[in-house]
């Protein structure tokens, strides 16, 4: 089994332990190992807000440079704010040669110092950006290749009308991140038509959800959320798709002040591609961790699969 180093980051280990359990089932029914790293710290989950500032790239850096100096050449990670952050990170390091030294000095200054060892300062090695970051749905896509995915998959979700939801950070700025195109993305409908699904093109997919307005202006997030869903809605969705946990807390959980504040939205369950995937790959409906949703996906769960396997969802 091909083995790829995986980077899961802080929200998938509690709150998002829904986005990554289907990941782990699936990957290993798709013949690869997402390999957790042996040690890892949070990344930072956004990139330093100016770019004199090069404090926040610490973090990020780090873990690419252990993953480097363990033989690795490709880092998978599944949340949206880990791959931004790691991703753009990389590309400040890999294009600019002040960042790059700057970045590697306080590395090298802060390795661990214990005087029971010998000095490691003449083994360290710069780290210059070889590492290539990558999203989950990118590994599916370039890699595994959507296309084996179709032929692997145990349950056709013909019955599906999924709506796919990018936000902002996955594909954002483009000349950093390189994952699609950000006005006219494809890579979460071509992965949902390999499951065998049918996908609803609306005009609110890349339109953001209001990320962190969520903590502070929670009214303002979730007017943007109500269009995002009223949209997909009227379209016919029977769900929509995210790979993003603020996304999908801001569009589940949310929709008990949308139904307040906007009176007669229609409700509709958010899945993470994930969850998609694994029920494709016909994984135990008991990992999907579909009891962490605020809108019931048991519907559309029951629409895919005709039945609710291992227990049900509730």
């Amino acid at each position: 089994m091909t083995r790829v180093a995986y980077y899961p980051g802080c929200a998938l280990k509690e709150r998002s332990a829904h986005l990554e359990r289907p990941a782990l089932g699936a990957a290993e029914k798709l013949g690869f190992e997402l390999d957790e790293l042996d040690s890892w710290t949070c990344c930072g989950a956004v990139p330093p807000p100016s770019e004199e500032r090069i404090m926040n790239l610490v973090a990020p850096i780090r873990i690419l440079k252990d993953v480097r100096d363990t033989g690795d050449e490709v880092l998978v990670t599944i949340c949206d704010f880990c791959y931004n952050s790691l991703k753009r990170a990389n590309h400040r390091v890999s294009t600019s040669d002040l960042d790059r030294k700057r970045v590697n000095a306080f590395l090298r200054e802060n390795q661990p110092k214990r005087d029971y060892l010998p000095s490691t300062e003449e083994d360290y090695r710069d780290y210059l950006g070889e590492v290539q970051v990558m999203h989950l749905l990118e590994y599916l896509r370039d890699v595994v290749g959507f296309e084996e995915i179709a032929q692997s998959r145990s349950t056709e979700l013909s019955g599906l009308r999924l709506a796919p939801y990018y936000g902002c950070v996955m594909l954002r700025p483009e000349d950093e991140i390189g994952l699609d195109s950000v006005e006219n993305p494809t890579i979460i409908e071509d992965f949902l038509v390999a499951l065998g699904a049918e996908t609803v093109a609306y005009p609110y997919r890349t339109v953001c959800c209001g990320s962190y307005l969520s903590v502070s202006f929670p009214e303002s997030s979730a007017r943007l959320c109500s269009n995002i869903i009223s949209s997909a809605a009227e379209k016919g969705a029977d769900a929509i798709v995210v790979s993003c946990p603020l996304c999908f807390y801001n569009l589940d959980s949310r929709q008990k002040m949308i139904s307040e504040l906007y009176p007669g939205t229609k409700s509709i369950p958010i899945l993470y591609f994930t969850q998609v995937l694994g029920m494709a790959m016909d994984l135990d409906i008991s990992d999907l961790g579909f009891d962490k949703h605020y809108v019931d996906p048991e519907p559309v769960v029951e629409k895919a699969l005709g039945s609710l396997k291992g227990g049900g969802s509730r």
